[in-house]
């Protein structure tokens, strides 16, 4: 029992930390004071979150690779009910909860809850991300199901889409598109590569391999050199090639050391980094709208105030519904 846990505290508490790191930015990005921050770093700002997003996309695949491989059931159903859950009960409350204090807007805007159900975008675009992941795994399920060579399906429709996306061809088609459609719909191709990426990396397990400090410290100079690099470079670089680090680093943070007690605050302190994601421009908003809280938008201090804010949401509502499904509103 010893062992096991200690792999499991090796594995898995640095990619722990490196999601609500993420989360944490996400949210500063959405609800930060815009009248206080430089051009120059909200430019880089952009570009952490960006590398965050796809970091969690990679991460989900990663994690959901076994489960499905396996052909696992019971473990397939519960990914997808833990992304179909928030991604269809959110938008439902975020739309009455508005149309309590605007009568007109029920009818009005209902065709934008339906627009919000089909591609994660038109009440709530924070969505565009599980409608990305639950459209890759569904497609990934359906060629594990249907043959055994599905990595080798996998790898050339991959090869398809990236030739696809960098045709001329590719960008024409989507400037018929509304923004919303384009925000929502337009990063599925993206987000197959980066499952794709995910999938091979769980595939050879390569965050389980302990690598050396001479590789380690490879990792973290390739990171800084990405980092140091100006922004227009930053801009042409794919975020995976900070994200494949990054992921090495943060796996092989020594834990070992750790006690049964640090462990679990650690672990405990980064959860429901999900609902955080959920509700953060929700509650941020609400406060604004309702409340008055000019300062909930402000500097990273208030922006850290809200942060825990919601996990406090979220801690309470998992609790109370944890013995039904309406615990993946904020797990």
């Amino acid at each position: 029992m010893k062992i096991k846990y200690e792999k499991k505290k090796k594995l898995l508490l640095g990619i722990e930390i490196l999601r609500m790191f993420f989360a944490f930015m996400i949210l500063f990005f959405h609800c930060r004071n815009r009248k206080i921050y430089s051009t120059f770093f909200i430019s880089y700002l952009t570009q952490i979150v960006a590398v965050g997003l796809e970091l969690f996309l990679i991460i989900s695949f990663h994690f959901s690779y076994n489960s499905f491989t396996s052909k696992n059931i019971n473990k397939i159903n519960e990914r997808f009910k833990r992304l179909l859950f928030p991604y269809i009960i959110w938008p439902i409350i975020i739309y009455l909860q508005r149309a309590l204090f605007n009568h007109i807007y029920f009818k009005k805007n209902f065709k934008f809850l339906i627009y919000q159900i089909l591609i994660g975008n038109g009440l709530y675009c924070i969505f565009w991300f599980n409608f990305n992941l639950i459209f890759i795994l569904l497609f990934f399920a359906i060629e594990i199901f249907i043959t055994k060579k599905y990595m080798t399906f996998l790898i050339l429709f991959g090869f398809i889409i990236f030739l696809i996306s960098s045709s001329n061809l590719y960008a024409q088609f989507w400037k018929g598109f509304k923004f919303d459609i384009y925000f929502s719909v337009g990063k599925v191709i993206n987000t197959y590569r980066l499952g794709l990426i995910g999938f091979l990396l769980a595939s050879t397990e390569i965050i389980k391999i302990k690598i050396t400090k001479q590789s380690l410290i490879f990792c973290i100079f390739i990171l800084l050199l990405l980092i140091i690099r100006n922004i227009d470079s930053i801009k042409l670089i794919p975020k995976y090639y900070f994200s494949i680090p990054l992921l090495l680093i943060f796996a092989n943070i020594p834990c070992e050391k750790l006690s049964i007690n640090t462990y679990t605050f650690i672990k405990q302190l980064s959860s429901y980094t999900g609902g955080i994601y959920y509700i953060h421009v929700y509650i941020y908003l609400f406060l604004k709208k309702y409340i008055a809280l000019k300062s909930i938008s402000g500097n990273i201090f208030m922006c850290i105030i809200h942060y825990f804010l919601c996990y406090f949401l979220c801690f309470i509502g998992y609790n109370i519904f944890k013995n039904t499904n309406l615990k993946y509103l904020f797990y």
